[in-house]
């Protein structure tokens, strides 16, 4: 095993994430030519998510306390919006790291279409939290570019309840909710839906049986909540075209006339 390597687990094995990645990246670097194998992967995915997981809740955690603060407390909402403007600067570039290792070394190795479906996701996950931070149209286009590369490889080479597929579907919809795109999120539920609908179970053993089937229960709820989303936006652009009183008294001139 490559020394590099041995440091990496080393390092996972004690929380060292950061230590981690720095080895991992090494034995990246040392056999730019080799497949990355699957425990490799997995375990550099882990790393990555630690630290993405802490720079993600601290975020969460700071922009709520900002809400709870007075107006008048200038001086902490300046200290807490820098804070806050450090933590979001701190996860890009975690996600911008792991972008580029994805461009520059995984998806180059990898040869599993499996494993290939795997790093879209996660390239997709990063781009996903990075607009978390920034909010960014670009970021946003590339998060669902991944995604979508992820299902169409999905689709191609998978059953319609392949959990892979379903996972892709969660994460890809989620992230067309959160940024304002319900109505597209709707139809690819609907689609992965409805395509499951003609597949058999029967051949899955009693554990991924379970797991698709909790998966898909999941998808029919994430539906209709998204349904929902898009019912009260367009009840709400109705109210700010036109206003109830306006509607009312169009209403009443109707019945009086």
């Amino acid at each position: 095993m490559s020394n590099s390597l041995i440091k990496a687990n080393t390092s996972m094995a004690l929380g060292q994430y950061n230590s981690a990645i720095k080895y991992f990246k090494a034995y990246l670097d040392e056999l730019p030519d080799i497949p990355l194998i699957k425990e490799v992967f997995n375990l550099l995915s882990e790393a990555y998510n630690h630290l993405s997981y802490d720079k993600r809740n601290c975020i969460r955690e700071l922009e709520a306390y900002l809400e709870s603060l007075q107006d008048s407390d200038l001086e902490r909402i300046e200290a807490i919006t820098s804070l806050l403007d450090e933590t979001r600067n701190d996860l890009i570039s975690i996600c911008t790291e792991v972008v580029n290792i994805i461009d520059n070394h995984l998806l180059e190795k990898v040869e599993g279409i499996r494993e290939k479906v795997l790093i879209y996701n996660m390239k997709g996950d990063y781009y996903r939290y990075m607009w978390e931070a920034n909010n960014s149209d670009a970021t946003s286009k590339e998060a669902t570019k991944a995604y979508n590369e992820a299902m169409s490889i999905c689709q191609w080479n998978f059953k319609p309840t392949d959990p892979y597929l379903l996972q892709i579907a969660v994460n890809l919809t989620t992230h067309l909710n959160n940024t304002n795109n319900t109505d597209r999120a709707i139809v690819v539920l609907k689609r992965v839906i409805q395509d499951t609908q003609g597949d058999d179970l029967k051949n899955y053993d009693f554990l991924k049986k379970s797991y698709v089937e909790l998966f898909l229960k999941y998808l029919n709820e994430c539906l209709v909540r998204f349904q929902i989303i898009h019912n009260q936006k367009i009840i709400e652009l109705i109210e700010n075209h036109f206003p109830q009183e306006s509607l009312f008294d169009d209403v009443t001139t109707r019945r009086q006339g």
